[in-house]
């Protein structure tokens, strides 16, 4: 059995919930199998502007001596990776969206630390059971998706110009590996690293980067888009994460049970309980989020911060674990 699980993201500053997300897991792996090794590779993404959330020095410490394996990364680092692998400057369509540090981290983990496999998981996460089931099927680096019955279309964005360029046999595998076109969460999935195999060289690395439109959030005047232009936006990195896990995985994807295991927002209409809302008490609209066995805080905060039903399960985490 392969004895590490490599756990990876984009986190926005080494804070109270960070910590809480890299222990949470580290912990329910750990509480299961003492002998694996918990390995985290994060990109921190708090190096922006004034507008960045800052490090919390308390926090900041716990992190640095909690947890057992970080590496610790920031977007300059990827920024000179694609100058020094590819002599290519794409900095200012980074900036522009950047989104595409998640993908550039995956393929530095493939070609260079020669990874296998790792789980994506944000930030805002609760792990509501064990984590056997799932941390069995990363020790055997099996790929892994949780739906997302709400949104089916959530990852499919990008679906035509990946058929483009890998022709009408993408489609049909994809669909023999998900035949109801299942909608895959895009801040917990177990990602086999080998779909980045086709962009070693340069003219493909090209290709894997020009699958992207680098739209950013903002429109000319500053202010920010919220039409429909910023699901197309938001979901490009999604998109190819989870079509290209489901189609060219070297094993077929897991679908977690539908029934255990979803992820919902807290408004708009649900297949089996009709419209969600979030000023519904006292629940805020996550009554049937919480009812799955991992729950993603998912939904623009514009501004007010993840949700206090969330917040409040934090707190009683590290209360429980004497972090506070």
């Amino acid at each position: 059995m392969n004895n590490k699980i490599l756990v990876s993201n984009l986190m926005r500053a080494k804070n109270k919930q960070s910590f809480f997300a890299l222990h949470q897991i580290q912990s329910k792996i750990k509480n299961l199998y003492p002998d694996v090794t918990v390995e985290f590779h994060i990109l921190w993404d708090n190096d922006d502007n004034e507008l960045s959330l800052k490090n919390e020095d308390h926090w900041s410490n716990m992190i640095d001596t909690q947890i057992e394996c970080l590496h610790s990364y920031n977007k300059e680092f990827f920024n000179q990776y694609v100058k020094d692998a590819y002599d290519l400057n794409y900095d200012d369509k980074f900036k522009s969206w950047k989104a595409i540090y998640f993908i550039v981290m995956g393929h530095y983990l493939r070609r260079v630390k020669l990874e296998k496999y790792y789980l994506i998981y944000d930030d805002d996460i609760l792990i509501n059971d064990d984590f056997k089931h799932i941390t069995d099927l990363l020790l055997a680096q099996t790929p892994v998706g949780i739906t997302e019955p709400a949104n089916m279309n959530c990852d499919k964005v990008l679906f035509k110009s990946l058929v483009d360029l890998y022709g009408p046999e993408f489609q049909q595998i994809y669909l023999s590996r998900n035949p109801k076109a299942l909608g895959f969460n895009a801040g917990f999935q177990g990602i086999d690293l080998s779909i980045y195999d086709n962009f070693l060289s340069t003219d493909r690395f090209e290709t894997l980067l020009n699958v992207f439109q680098y739209l950013s959030v903002y429109d000319e005047e500053g202010k920010e888009i919220w039409d429909d232009r910023r699901f197309f936006i938001d979901t490009q990195q999604q998109s190819f994460m989870g079509l290209m896990n489901t189609t060219l995985s070297k094993k077929d994807i897991h679908i977690l049970d539908p029934e255990k295991y979803f992820v919902v927002p807290n408004f708009g209409p649900h297949p089996k309980h009709g419209q969600l809302d979030p000023n519904d008490e006292p629940d805020g609209g996550w009554r049937w989020g919480l009812e799955s066995k991992i729950t993603h805080f998912i939904g623009h905060t514009r501004g007010k911060g993840k949700p206090k039903q969330f917040l409040d399960r934090v707190e009683e985490y590290l209360k429980s674990n004497n972090f506070l």
